[in-house]
C-alpha cells in the first residue's frame, strides 16, 4: 500500500540534498554522483533526509499516544523501508537528469524546491521536495510528485490503519514492511 506511492517517487530521490540556495544545482550534481555506489546512496538519504520528523509527522495524531518504545520501532521501521525502498528502484536513477527550476521561499527556514526529472527514454516529471532549515542543515521532509505529498498521503494511510478498532503501532509497521 505504502510501497507503491514511495516506488512511483523513489525515482527522484537524488535530488535530495536540494536547497534553496545558490548551490543547490551542484549539491543535487554532487548527490546524483553519488547513486552509484550502494553504500553511499544509502547515506545520502539518511543524510538529506529528516527521517526522524517526517515519522513523526506520519504517525500525526497517535505520535502522542505512543511510547517513546513504539515511536522508535516505527522510526527505524520506517527508515528502512524509505531505505530499501530507494535500493530497489536504484538502477532508474543512475542516469537520471535532475535540473532544478526554482524555490519558494515559505519563509527564511522553509521552502519549497522545484526540480525536473528526466529518465532517459521518459517525459520529464516536476518534484517539489519541501526543505527545511533546522541548526543550520537544510534537510528534505515532504516530496510532492504527480499533485500528492508523500508525507502528507503516508499520514493519512497510518491514520486509516490506526483508526481502526484494536489497531496498534506494530499494524502500522507490518504495513510498511509489506
Amino acid at each position: 500500500m505504502l510501497r507503491s506511492l514511495i516506488v512511483s517517487t523513489s525515482f527522484a530521490l537524488m535530488a535530495l540534498s536540494a536547497q534553496a540556495s545558490p548551490e543547490a544545482e551542484a549539491l543535487i550534481a554532487g548527490t546524483a554522483t553519488e547513486i552509484s555506489n550502494a553504500e553511499a546512496s544509502e547515506n545520502t538519504i539518511k543524510q538529506a533526509v529528516d527521517i526522524d520528523a517526517i515519522a513523526n509527522f506520519t504517525l500525526g495524531k497517535y505520535s502522542h499516544r505512543v511510547s517513546d518504545a513504539d515511536k522508535a520501532r516505527f522510526k527505524t521501521a520506517f527508515e528502512k523501508f524509505l531505505v530499501g525502498t530507494f535500493q530497489d528502484q536504484k538502477n532508474k536513477l543512475k542516469n537520471a537528469k535532475v535540473d532544478v527550476i526554482g524555490s519558494v521561499d515559505r519563509n527564511d527556514k522553509d521552502s519549497v524546491v522545484e526540480t525536473r526529472v528526466t529518465q532517459k527514454g521518459e517525459d520529464p516529471q516536476t518534484v517539489r521536495w519541501r526543505v527545511i532549515e533546522r541548526n543550520g542543515e537544510w534537510r528534505v521532509v515532504d516530496v510532492e510528485v504527480l499533485g500528492l505529498w508523500l508525507a502528507i498521503e503516508q499520514r493519512a494511510q497510518i491514520a486509516a490503519i490506526l483508526d481502526k478498532p484494536r489497531a496498534t503501532i506494530d499494524d502500522a509497521i507490518a504495513a510498511l514492511d509489506s
